[in-house]
Protein backbone atom coordinates (compact mmCIF):
# COMPACT_ATOMS: atom_id res chain seq x y z
CA UNK A 1 0.00 0.00 0.00
CA UNK A 2 1.42 3.39 -0.86
CA UNK A 3 1.22 6.64 1.04
CA UNK A 4 -1.55 9.11 0.23
CA UNK A 5 -0.92 12.15 -1.92
CA UNK A 6 0.55 15.23 -0.29
CA UNK A 7 -1.96 17.45 1.47
CA UNK A 8 -1.33 21.02 2.55
CA UNK A 9 -4.31 21.32 4.90
CA UNK A 10 -4.57 18.92 7.82
CA UNK A 11 -7.87 17.05 8.16
CA UNK A 12 -7.25 16.38 11.84
CA UNK A 13 -6.29 18.92 14.51
CA UNK A 14 -4.88 16.28 16.90
CA UNK A 15 -1.18 16.95 17.32
CA UNK A 16 1.34 14.13 17.22
CA UNK A 17 4.28 14.13 19.60
CA UNK A 18 7.74 13.62 18.14
CA UNK A 19 10.67 13.00 20.47
CA UNK A 20 13.90 13.73 18.60
CA UNK A 21 17.13 12.00 19.57
CA UNK A 22 20.13 14.36 19.58
CA UNK A 23 23.76 13.34 19.16
CA UNK A 24 24.42 14.49 22.75
CA UNK A 25 22.25 11.61 24.00
CA UNK A 26 19.26 13.67 25.10
CA UNK A 27 15.80 13.97 23.56
CA UNK A 28 13.84 17.07 22.55
CA UNK A 29 10.08 16.87 22.17
CA UNK A 30 7.86 18.80 19.75
CA UNK A 31 4.33 18.61 18.35
CA UNK A 32 3.43 18.03 14.68
CA UNK A 33 0.06 18.54 13.02
CA UNK A 34 -1.28 15.77 10.76
CA UNK A 35 -0.59 16.66 7.13
CA UNK A 36 2.16 19.15 8.03
CA UNK A 37 4.60 19.32 5.10
CA UNK A 38 7.05 22.07 6.06
CA UNK A 39 10.38 21.14 7.64
CA UNK A 40 11.35 23.05 10.74
CA UNK A 41 14.38 23.41 12.93
CA UNK A 42 14.45 23.53 16.72
CA UNK A 43 17.26 23.60 19.27
CA UNK A 44 18.18 20.63 21.45
CA UNK A 45 16.94 21.32 24.98
CA UNK A 46 20.26 20.08 26.42
CA UNK A 47 23.14 21.14 24.14
CA UNK A 48 21.47 23.70 21.82
CA UNK A 49 22.32 21.83 18.59
CA UNK A 50 19.94 22.35 15.68
CA UNK A 51 17.49 19.49 15.16
CA UNK A 52 15.52 19.38 11.91
CA UNK A 53 12.25 17.68 11.10
CA UNK A 54 13.22 17.18 7.45
CA UNK A 55 11.02 14.10 7.00
CA UNK A 56 7.95 16.33 6.92
CA UNK A 57 8.76 17.70 3.47
CA UNK A 58 9.91 14.43 1.91
CA UNK A 59 8.56 13.31 -1.47
CA UNK A 60 6.04 11.13 0.34
CA UNK A 61 4.69 12.95 3.44
CA UNK A 62 5.82 11.38 6.71
CA UNK A 63 2.46 12.02 8.35
CA UNK A 64 -0.77 12.06 6.36
CA UNK A 65 -3.81 14.25 6.98
CA UNK A 66 -5.48 11.71 9.26
CA UNK A 67 -2.41 11.34 11.50
CA UNK A 68 -1.13 8.09 9.98
CA UNK A 69 2.65 7.82 10.07
CA UNK A 70 4.30 6.57 6.86
CA UNK A 71 7.93 7.42 7.64
CA UNK A 72 10.04 9.18 10.26
CA UNK A 73 9.11 12.86 10.65
CA UNK A 74 12.72 13.65 11.54
CA UNK A 75 14.87 11.87 8.95
CA UNK A 76 12.23 10.62 6.49
CA UNK A 77 13.38 6.98 6.67
CA UNK A 78 10.47 4.57 6.02
CA UNK A 79 11.62 1.86 8.46
CA UNK A 80 9.83 2.19 11.81
CA UNK A 81 9.02 -0.26 14.59
CA UNK A 82 6.41 -0.12 17.34
CA UNK A 83 6.54 -0.97 21.01
CA UNK A 84 4.38 -0.23 24.04
CA UNK A 85 5.08 3.09 25.73
CA UNK A 86 5.68 1.75 29.23
CA UNK A 87 8.60 3.33 31.11
CA UNK A 88 11.02 0.55 32.05
CA UNK A 89 11.40 1.92 35.57
CA UNK A 90 7.73 1.17 36.28
CA UNK A 91 7.93 -2.41 35.01
CA UNK A 92 11.14 -3.14 36.89
CA UNK A 93 9.76 -1.54 40.08
CA UNK A 94 6.65 -3.75 39.99
CA UNK A 95 8.80 -6.89 39.62
CA UNK A 96 11.27 -5.87 42.36
CA UNK A 97 8.50 -5.05 44.84
CA UNK A 98 6.76 -8.34 44.05
CA UNK A 99 10.01 -10.27 44.51
CA UNK A 100 10.70 -8.60 47.87
CA UNK A 101 7.17 -9.37 49.10
CA UNK A 102 7.15 -12.93 47.69
CA UNK A 103 8.19 -14.84 50.86
CA UNK A 104 5.51 -13.09 52.95
CA UNK A 105 2.73 -13.53 50.37
CA UNK A 106 3.39 -17.20 49.56
CA UNK A 107 4.72 -15.95 46.21
CA UNK A 108 1.30 -14.67 45.17
CA UNK A 109 2.84 -11.21 44.76
CA UNK A 110 4.66 -12.58 41.69
CA UNK A 111 1.32 -13.61 40.19
CA UNK A 112 -0.03 -10.14 40.96
CA UNK A 113 3.02 -8.57 39.32
CA UNK A 114 2.45 -10.66 36.18
CA UNK A 115 -1.21 -9.57 36.07
CA UNK A 116 -0.25 -5.90 36.57
CA UNK A 117 2.39 -6.18 33.85
CA UNK A 118 -0.12 -7.78 31.45
CA UNK A 119 -2.71 -5.09 32.18
CA UNK A 120 -0.18 -2.31 31.67
CA UNK A 121 0.88 -3.84 28.35
CA UNK A 122 -2.65 -3.70 26.97
CA UNK A 123 -3.50 -0.30 28.47
CA UNK A 124 -0.39 1.61 27.36
CA UNK A 125 -0.36 3.29 23.94
CA UNK A 126 2.14 2.38 21.23
CA UNK A 127 5.14 4.43 20.19
CA UNK A 128 6.70 4.21 16.71
CA UNK A 129 10.50 4.47 16.69
CA UNK A 130 12.76 5.09 13.70
CA UNK A 131 15.47 2.46 13.13
CA UNK A 132 17.89 5.12 11.80
CA UNK A 133 17.66 8.17 14.09
CA UNK A 134 15.79 6.56 17.05
CA UNK A 135 13.22 9.37 17.14
CA UNK A 136 9.92 8.40 18.77
CA UNK A 137 6.44 9.23 17.42
CA UNK A 138 3.41 9.22 19.73
CA UNK A 139 -0.29 9.88 19.15
CA UNK A 140 -0.34 8.77 15.52
CA UNK A 141 -3.40 7.39 13.72
CA UNK A 142 -4.34 3.70 13.54
CA UNK A 143 -3.33 3.27 9.88
CA UNK A 144 -0.84 2.39 8.60
CA UNK A 145 0.50 -0.06 11.15
CA UNK A 146 4.18 -0.84 11.70
CA UNK A 147 5.51 -4.18 12.99
CA UNK A 148 7.42 -4.66 16.23
CA UNK A 149 11.23 -4.48 16.37
CA UNK A 150 12.98 -6.66 13.79
CA UNK A 151 16.70 -7.32 14.39
CA UNK A 152 17.25 -8.06 10.68
CA UNK A 153 16.12 -4.56 9.70
CA UNK A 154 18.18 -3.04 12.51
CA UNK A 155 21.29 -4.87 11.23
CA UNK A 156 20.63 -3.71 7.66
CA UNK A 157 20.26 -0.11 8.82
CA UNK A 158 23.30 -0.25 11.12
CA UNK A 159 25.73 -2.22 8.93
CA UNK A 160 24.43 -1.58 5.39
CA UNK A 161 26.06 -3.78 2.74
CA UNK A 162 28.09 -5.62 5.39
CA UNK A 163 24.86 -7.18 6.73
CA UNK A 164 24.66 -9.96 4.17
CA UNK A 165 22.38 -12.19 6.21
CA UNK A 166 18.64 -11.75 6.33
CA UNK A 167 16.06 -10.32 4.00
CA UNK A 168 16.45 -7.11 2.00
CA UNK A 169 14.72 -3.90 3.05
CA UNK A 170 11.03 -3.73 2.26
CA UNK A 171 9.95 -1.60 -0.67
CA UNK A 172 8.18 1.42 0.85
CA UNK A 173 9.32 0.73 4.44
CA UNK A 174 7.43 -0.91 7.27
CA UNK A 175 4.03 0.74 6.73
CA UNK A 176 1.43 -2.07 6.88
CA UNK A 177 4.21 -4.70 6.84
CA UNK A 178 3.65 -8.07 8.53
CA UNK A 179 5.11 -8.87 11.92
CA UNK A 180 8.64 -10.38 11.88
CA UNK A 181 8.97 -14.15 12.28
CA UNK A 182 11.08 -14.93 15.36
Amino acid sequence: MSAPQESTTPTSTKKLSVRIACECGYFTQTKVLPGETTARTLPCEHCGAELTLSGLEAETPAIDGSGGIWSCAVCGHPELFTRRDLPQKIGVSVVIIAAILAPWTNYLSLVAAALIDCALYFLMPSVATCYVCLSEHRGYGPAPTHPRYDPEIADRVRFGDKAVMGVPMREGGTANAPEPHH
